[in-house]
């Protein structure tokens, strides 16, 4: 181990090389940075790695992008079960192409021009025969290959020539069977140790009984600044303060390191670094990627959620079934303050998917979402790559392909949301109080015996205000004619004048009932207002009327056959869904009223972007002024592209996004124009119509019958409520009151329920040759039973299935000790790796059972451990030959691992050490601060270079503009499930500490801080900036040699200058002992 003075040494270093203090002046000398890196990335304890081993990244590159190709278009000819093998090339295994067919080896690892297959992928003239032969491959696919031969041709197949018999030979019986971690979990008894002294906790006996058989020693106990540094990473993401390290010196009881667990396991600070922890997995980002890098809206709720639910302990069988199923609980998990539904909230990582905005194949682009989203879900949950089957059954494991497109049934069968959260159920409450005032109106009109004597009268208004209109000339000649007119027959003057100008909208306003519907595809007809079979709605618009009378949003009265997105309120939000259909039509008409902010929507084999597919969807989305209706009733066509898409499936949206209104009457198919629509005529408005038309009005309302004339008599204002009745009058002015007071809303990403589907096996993969039809199940290897999604996550989270509680406190003991039990953590497979202490991980997953799926038990187990107490310095008893020759990578653990702090970690520890980290939870992202280097489509404006001073986990995640600093210490790119980071040794490491503007700011922000008292001692400054810092005391030696960096620095800035203590902050802030876990 490379100790503080040591490394001390090396900033101060050789004359030979440039000085310390001219490394800091000269930041943009190229070869003192290169000088600067080597230095502090001196190769360590590196684990070599085989050339013939292949990363995680390039199986996953081969297993999802060449194999599928490979399946889809070469197989028919070049495998072993070809009925003829052309040209003698086999494409099935690593061998095949490495020893190539008639014309030599079909691939030479990272040469393009000599390899074959590339040649003839790309149809080149006079070279070889174009492949494959009956078309071109796609230009994407091309590329695939070519970067898979750039990699060197990365295959995981055998490299020997196979021996398998004909026949396909997929046993699932005997690949579950044979497979440890199909097995169901057994508890195992507690081992029995010689040094019986040292274990703390069960999981130690495991530990140390393997350490004792290989003839090892277990590591001395690491120091206590050590543990607690360790600790409060591992479990908060961040350092000890001064002041919490003196506190955890200063006890002496017996249960010391015990309190300090668990005021971290209650910390708001912990559900923050383990959140980021199942981001990776779920591929969080907040942008969708591509070309155009749309925003993925609402991301940062989910994160936020993630936060709540670690912080909560949410027991994992919950959280599991939160995730699968959150938005079909009976019983859904309610925010302990503000009363919203959370369990909705988890379904959002089903969509967190990179997205093109226009693909030419809207169903493969479909198949490859949902490919991801079965990868993403596999690996997270159960540690299986499901998706290996998409084109074949698992080559591996115990995974049919039908397995893989029986789960695709349950995504087909579901559809992307924006739910609205209603915090501390205000929304609600609000809703429910308007509704019985509403009914309440409703009630006291039907109490109503007469609708009076003026309004007895309008036939006579009719007449009057038609003749006056008649024998205008101008409007002054038409408002003498009025006064005259109204004196004369005895009417008020305002009220003809109200006629005048209305007549027109309730001749429009009153339709004819029988408008012609024959020979049409009608797919809905709300009369009755309820909603039928297979529509949904979403948040508290688009409440169905049914048979009561209401009230609309514009003032008229609801009829029974119609579903009005204001009933509650022209400030609700909501959607209403139609079932999945399959489209046979050129065009849909929808019969509606509503105003500019309302949308209807076709989504088209479940593609949705929200805005930004209007270019792939021409005329299938509706806004603005395409669903203005101007208050009146009229059909609505959604056509233009939707030819291109019969024979594929969709549904329509409805949408209020709360300051709309849209009611909806019927919708129809058809592949011309829509229906005719009688309106009635003037000739239906004389005198004796309109008296019997009034006592149909009055008989209509008490029967609950339709009130369209009524309505249009009312909201024209011909009719008044108050004169009606004073009482509903007094009741619907109430209701607007609290409508215009409606909280805001809060939109959340989310799963719900569709039409109930099942799925067609592609065959080979693709989409455009489907096969035999499987209904939504589990895998057949755990029972495969057919079911629900809710079921689907019951059998997931339940203690019966070997796989769930294996693969959690696997990753759990991967983010505290370094490496899983399974180090493979998102691979349970034949092709990961075997359980270095398969009896210690049964143990485990029945603890966490038996505490009730409790993490927070799970890493109070772990890190109270003597394992997790140990010194990473190897016991001094052993010799180092004996070391290498039986664990020369501490897979047994006789010593805890030195680990490097995540980017994120990295970060937050620079904000702690300048007192610029702001604890503020929750809330939208800070964006990303931009490089002059993060160029492109899609860029947004710059954040600030410190984030506002707020966790890493609150900095924004763009696909297309990721935080540099970040990518520099592994972060993974979001794109696909990574339960285990890359944990790389590299100079760009040291570039960036030494050279990102936000370091080297930070470190002037701790030199004034240092510099602030005035009554310390240049030694006093020192030890507490190193204790800030790397959280230890520095010895009297180091600060002499840090006193001596002063000096130097002073010498070249000036003897005053604030600068030198900057440096010093900065040269502490590129040490090892900063950045590394002991």
């Amino acid at each position: 181990m490379i100790r503080f003075n040591q490394i001390v040494q090396l900033f101060v270093g050789s004359r030979e090389s440039l000085s310390v203090s001219q490394m800091f002046r000269q930041r943009a000398n190229v070869g003192w940075v290169l000088r600067f890196a080597v230095c502090l990335f001196l190769p360590g304890s590196l684990v070599a790695i085989s050339e013939d081993t292949l990363s995680e990244e390039q199986f996953e590159f081969f297993e999802s992008k060449v194999r599928p190709i490979f399946v889809e278009h070469c197989y028919e000819c070049h495998s072993e079960d070809a009925d003829e093998v052309e040209a003698e090339l086999l494409l099935d295994s690593k061998w095949g192409w490495i020893t190539g067919g008639e014309s030599g080896p079909a691939i030479i690892p990272g040469n393009l021009d000599e390899s074959l297959v590339i040649d003839a992928v790309r149809y080149q003239e006079d070279k070889v025969t174009a492949m494959p032969p009956r078309s071109k491959l796609s230009d994407k696919d091309i590329a695939i290959l070519e970067k898979w031969v750039q990699m060197g041709a990365p295959d995981p197949r055998a490299a020997k020539k196979s021996t398998k018999p004909a026949a396909n030979g997929f046993n699932l019986e005997q690949r579950y069977r044979e497979h440890w971690s199909w097995r169901p979990i057994a508890e195992p008894e507690l081992p029995w140790v010689e040094n019986n002294a040292w274990p703390k906790s069960g999981l130690d006996r495991f530990i140390l009984q393997e350490i004792e058989a290989a003839g090892l020693k277990v590591a001395p106990e690491a120091d206590r600044r050590t543990w607690l540094r360790r600790v409060y990473f591992d479990l908060i993401g961040l350092p000890p303060t001064i002041e919490q390290i003196a506190d955890f010196l200063n006890d002496e009881s017996e249960n010391a390191y015990e309190t300090v667990v668990d005021q971290l396991l209650q910390s708001p600070h912990l559900g923050e670094k383990w959140a980021r922890h199942w981001m990776d997995l779920v591929r969080y980002a907040e942008t969708y990627g591509h070309e155009f890098d749309y925003p993925l809206r609402h991301a940062h709720e989910y994160r936020d959620y993630l936060i709540r639910a670690f912080n909560a302990d949410v027991p994992f069988d919950q959280f599991i079934r939160e995730h699968v199923a959150g938005d079909l609980l009976s019983e859904p998990r309610q925010n302990p303050d503000e009363g919203w539904n959370e369990s909705i909230i988890g379904t959002g990582f089903w969509y967190l998917h990179e997205a093109t905005h226009a693909p030419t194949d809207v169903l493969g682009n479909e198949a490859d979402i949902m490919d991801n989203q079965i990868d993403v879900f596999g690996k997270t949950f159960l540690g299986l790559t499901i998706a290996c089957a998409r084109c074949h059954d698992h080559k591996f494991d115990a995974i049919t392909t039908a397995d893989y497109y029986a789960l695709s049934a349950f995504l087909q069968s579901s559809c992307r949301q924006e739910y609205p959260l209603d915090p501390s159920g205000k929304r609600i409450e609000a809703t429910q109080e308007i509704d019985r005032l509403r009914k309440s109106a409703a009630n006291d009109l039907k109490s109503v015996d007469r609708l009076g004597e003026k309004n007895k009268r309008s036939g006579d208004y009719y007449r009057v205000a038609m003749q006056t209109l008649a024998a205008a000339k101008s409007d002054v000649a038409a408002e003498v004619l009025l006064q005259k007119s109204a004196e004369a027959e005895g009417l008020e003057a305002s009220r003809l004048q109200s006629w005048v100008e209305k007549h027109e909208a309730i001749k429009n306003s009153v339709t004819d009932a029988g408008y012609d519907l024959e020979n049409q595809n009608v797919l809905v007809d709300f009369h009755g207002g309820s909603l039928p079979e297979g529509w949904s709605t979403s948040g508290l618009a688009f409440l169905p009327t049914g048979s009561d009378l209401g009230f609309a949003a514009d003032g008229g009265l609801l009829t029974p056959d119609t579903v009005d997105s204001g009933i509650g309120g022209k400030k609700q939000v909501g959607i209403l869904r139609s079932p999945t259909f399959e489209i046979t039509t050129d065009r849909i008409h929808v019969l509606m009223k509503a105003s500019p902010n309302a949308a209807v929507r076709v989504v088209i084999d479940n593609f949705q972007m929200a805005e930004f597919n209007a270019l792939l969807f021409r005329g299938t989305f509706m806004n603005n002024k395409g669903t203005d209706t101007r208050g009146e009733w009229q059909w609505k066509s959604l056509a233009g592209d939707l030819r291109k898409y019969k024979g594929h499936k969709g549904y329509l949206e409805f949408i209020d996004p709360g300051d709309a209104t849209i009611a909806i009457d019927k919708i129809v198919f058809s592949d011309g124009g829509p229906p005719g629509k009688q309106r009635a005529d003037q000739s239906k408005f004389n005198a004796d119509a309109l008296n019997v038309l009034h006592d149909q009005a009055l008989s209509d309302l008490k029967s609950g019958a339709s009130n369209q004339f009524l309505s249009a008599l009312l909201k024209n204002q011909i009719l008044s409520i108050e004169e009606l009745s004073p009482l509903a009058a007094a009741s619907l002015g109430e209701a607007g009151k609290l409508a215009e007071k409606m909280p805001p809303v809060r939109r959340v990403i989310a799963m719900a329920q569709g039409t109930p589907e099942e799925a067609h096996v592609y065959i080979r993969g693709s989409h455009q040759n489907p096969g035999e039809a499987v209904p939504p199940r589990f895998l057949e290897a755990l029972g495969g039973e057919a079911g629900t999604r809710l079921e689907l996550a019951d059998r997931v989270a339940s203690d019966e299935n070997p796989l769930t509680a294996r693969v959690i406190v696997n990753r759990v003991w991967h983010h505290l000790f370094g490496v899983g039990i399974v180090p493979t953590v998102d691979d349970f497979g034949p092709q990961g790796l075997p359980p270095s202490h398969p009896e210690l991980l049964d143990w485990l997953a029945t603890d966490l059972v038996d505490s009730g799926w409790s993490l927070k038990h799970l890493m109070k187990e772990m890190v109270l451990s003597s394992t997790y107490r140990q010194s990473s310095v190897a016991n001094t008893g052993i010799s180092e030959k004996l070391l290498a020759s039986v664990d020369p990578t501490n897979t047994l653990l006789y010593r805890m691992r030195v680990r490097r702090l995540s980017g994120e970690a990295i970060r937050d520890a620079v904000l702690v050490a300048s007192g610029r980290l702001q604890p503020k939870p929750f809330g939208p992202s800070v964006a990303t601060h931009r490089t002059p280097f993060m160029t492109g489509r899609g860029a947004r404006p710059s954040g600030p270079l410190d984030g506002n001073g707020r966790r890493s986990v609150y900095l924004s995640v763009y696909r297309n503009f990721l935080n540099p600093f970040m990518l520099t210490f592994d972060m993974p790119s979001p794109f696909g499930p990574k339960g285990r980071r890359s944990n790389s040794n590299v100079p760009a490491q040291a570039l960036a500490l030494m050279n990102d503007p936000f370091i080297i700011g930070q470190a002037g922000v701790i030199a004034d801080q240092s510099l602030a008292p005035p009554d310390q001692t240049r030694e006093q400054r020192i030890a507490i900036m190193v204790e800030r810092i790397h959280g230890v005391v520095p010895t009297e030696q180091q600060i002499q040699q840090l006193q001596q960096f002063l000096d130097v620095q002073a010498k070249a800035y000036g003897k005053d200058d604030n600068r030198a203590w900057a440096d010093l902050a900065h040269a502490l802030l590129n040490m090892k002992a900063f950045y590394f876990l002991q």
